[in-house]
């Protein structure tokens, strides 16, 4: 049963009769406002700001190994501007014209209303499905995608475990006891999308085959005969990917909320993603709602802390001194972090710009962890939707043979 969280009166030709509102059934969704707030919490900002700098860190190794290739698929990273996203551009290679763009071009306009972590995450996911990219696009995306799993498998289910946890009133974990469980269960979280990928590299095997006989102009004129079956086969491939792209978040959640394996993370995202598709994009449109709001509130109060703890010493220093400050450390904003710990600076300006980007990655972290938290508010809705689950129901035990 739903809590109670309010009652109204209303008048009828017999009397005055009370009547309770279980806002849980007449709005489920409301779920995905307790999500956001639970965002603001220090342990899921900063359980997301770690998750974030080990992202970079990995990325940043796979640039200095040159595992991009030659197209350059990631551009150096800052920490600083981790809240702007990770950014992994496609390659500059012609592309497969796709159907949607002359049939559909306002539909596929709609993409550009995503939040940009949210379309270069998408067209990371992108790169190694894409015709034209090379065995070292191929290479260089595969090795941030399998960093980008192995992190979020991690830190996501830490964060959607405490979140689980905190929506349904029991005890949260907390920032060292939700890293913990995070440790212990990335695996689950992990081999889900990778038996997925897996699955589409072995169902792909014949196409590979077509493909050697297309390496010739007869070849070619004959696989085009037969290309409608390629296509029907590619339906496969096609559901199996866009559950992997689009499930994944749901199957971090899974083993956040249920403790499960890795093959119950892929059975429950495939049915969630492919029974209410519709239902999952109206809970991510209103996650999106509320992230506006939300990315405001804590960017002025990151804001209005820089600003006020520089006021404050200000009035120690003397203009001149606080102009001075500040134009360096408008200068060494303006330089990618490995620069600005290498600048022609004071020790003290480059303290200070380093606690400063620090700053701006719990910033940044705050919107990835807004991200996991309305994520299992939305797992809890599709549980609901399509299981009729309660969404007050977490598993607490363990599963047996499980550590705790």
């Amino acid at each position: 049963m739903g809590d109670v969280s309010g009652s109204s009166h209303s008048a009828n030709p017999i009397g005055t009769a009370v009547h309770e509102v279980y806002w849980s059934d007449a709005l489920p969704w409301w779920i995905l406002f307790r999500a956001a707030a639970w965002a603001f919490t220090p342990t899921v900002v900063l359980l997301a700001t770690a998750g974030l700098l080990a992202t970079w860190a990995g990325w940043s190794l796979a640039d200095r190994l040159n595992l991009a290739g030659a197209t350059g698929l990631a551009p150096q990273i800052d920490p600083a501007a981790l809240g702007d996203g990770l950014a992994m551009p496609l390659p500059a290679s012609p592309s497969l014209p796709a159907p949607s763009a002359a049939a559909m071009p306002q539909a596929r306009g709609m993409l550009g209303w995503l939040p940009e972590p949210l379309r270069q995450a998408m067209r990371l996911a992108a790169t190694p499905f894409s015709p034209s990219a090379s065995m070292s696009d191929l290479a260089g995306a595969l090795a941030r995608l399998g960093w980008f799993v192995i992190v979020w498998s991690i830190f996501a289910t830490a964060i959607t475990r405490h979140v689980a946890l905190k929506l349904v009133g029991e005890e949260s974990l907390g920032l060292f006891r939700g890293l913990d469980y995070g440790v212990k269960k990335w695996p689950a979280a992990f081999n889900a999308a990778a038996f997925v990928l897996l699955g589409v590299a072995v169902l792909s095997l014949p196409a590979a085959a077509l493909g050697l006989a297309m390496r010739t102009e007869w070849g070619l004129a004959g696989v085009a005969l037969i290309w409608p079956v390629v296509l029907a086969g590619a339906v496969v491939l096609a559901i199996m990917s866009i559950g992997l792209v689009a499930g994944w978040p749901l199957m971090a959640a899974n083993v956040g909320v249920e403790r499960g394996d890795a093959f119950q993370a892929i059975s429950t995202a495939f049915s969630y993603v492919f029974q209410r598709p519709l239902h999952y994009a109206f809970y991510l449109v209103v996650a999106g709602i509320v992230l506006v709001p939300s990315l405001f509130v804590a960017g002025l109060f990151s804001d209005a802390t820089a600003a006020i703890a520089f006021w404050a010493a200000s009035w120690g220093m003397g203009h001149a001194r606080t102009a001075e400050l500040l134009g360096g450390l408008e200068t060494l904003a303006a330089l990618p972090a490995a620069d600005a710990a290498t600048a022609n600076a004071s020790w003290g300006l480059r303290g200070l710009d380093f606690w400063h980007r620090c700053l701006t990655s719990l910033l940044g972290g705050f919107g990835w962890g807004y991200f996991w938290s309305v994520i299992t508010a939305t797992y809890l809705l599709l549980r609901r939707d399509v299981d009729g689950t309660e969404m007050d129901e977490v598993v607490l035990a363990e599963l047996p043979g499980e550590d705790a």
